[in-house]
């Protein structure tokens, strides 16, 4: 098992067992560049090589303006994520939350 940290949306906070960490999320296109859309990002904040529409090759220093976001959305536009939180994990899967949301629900 392992400690990582995730991203959720407001409704996905509720059932976090029905969520991998590999699941993807866009980022938004860094506005100065102008560009017409986002990076693929998985749940874990794994940076991928893909753009929003799943087409390979975007470039390093993209990648790495996109792994400063903090507010993703899920792939169709309909929800926005902006809740990390610390998660226990095994085979990419949510086992429980760490220590910081374990926290907060017992206080």
């Amino acid at each position: 098992m392992r400690i990582e940290r995730w991203i959720f949306t407001a409704k996905e906070i509720a059932h976090p067992e029905n969520c991998k960490g590999n699941d993807i999320f866009i980022s938004p296109p860094p506005g100065e560049y102008e560009l017409e859309m986002g990076v693929q990002i998985q749940r874990n904040g794994v940076v991928t090589n893909r753009w929003g529409d799943g087409t390979v090759g975007v470039p390093q220093w993209i990648q790495d303006l996109a792994s400063a976001e903090e507010t993703l959305s899920l792939p169709d536009g309909t929800e926005t994520a902006d809740v990390w939180q610390d998660v226990v994990t095994k085979d990419g899967k949510f086992v429980s939350w760490g220590l910081t949301k374990a926290r907060k629900q017992v206080l």
